[in-house]
């Protein structure tokens, strides 16, 4: 499986989903599965779209992950118009049972990303290393 997520960046901050499931609190990079037809970049179009009510231009590829047996693409997002909050996937619209936990799209301080339990952490410390020494042309590569 394929999972595509962009990363969003606005005053110093980044769009992530803020999750509670079973008893725990952690934060997610906004991102879904990559559907029959579609592109991994379509897809985190997408994604945002329907998870944050914004509408995007996925730019750059910048980190691939493996977690598991799924493949993680991260590409730098930028913001082109809608409203932030106003997803309307099945995850906001409460169509999840409630075992799957909570959904809610939070702008979070990037000093914060590695103080907060953020998935994955090692695309949180990329950002943090870019955003003081710029991004890095080729891809990371990471095993979380």
């Amino acid at each position: 499986m394929t999972r595509a997520a962009a990363i969003l960046i606005k005053d110093h901050s980044v769009a992530l989903i803020r999750r509670f499931r079973a008893g725990r609190l952690y934060y997610i990079f906004p991102g879904g599965q990559v559907e029959p037809g579609e592109t991994s970049m379509q897809a985190a179009v997408r994604e945002i779209r329907e998870e944050l009510g914004l509408e995007i231009q996925a730019g750059a590829l910048v980190a691939e992950a493996r977690r598991g047996g799924t493949l993680q693409l991260y590409y730098l997002g930028t913001i082109l118009g809608g409203e932030f909050g106003s997803g309307d996937g099945p995850e906001l619209r409460g169509e999840y049972p409630p075992e799957c936990g909570t959904y809610e799209p939070v702008w979070l301080p990037i000093d914060r990303l590695l103080v907060e339990t953020v998935y994955p952490a090692s695309v949180c410390k990329l950002i943090q290393d870019a955003v003081k020494n710029g991004w890095n042309p080729t891809p990371a590569y990471f095993e979380d």
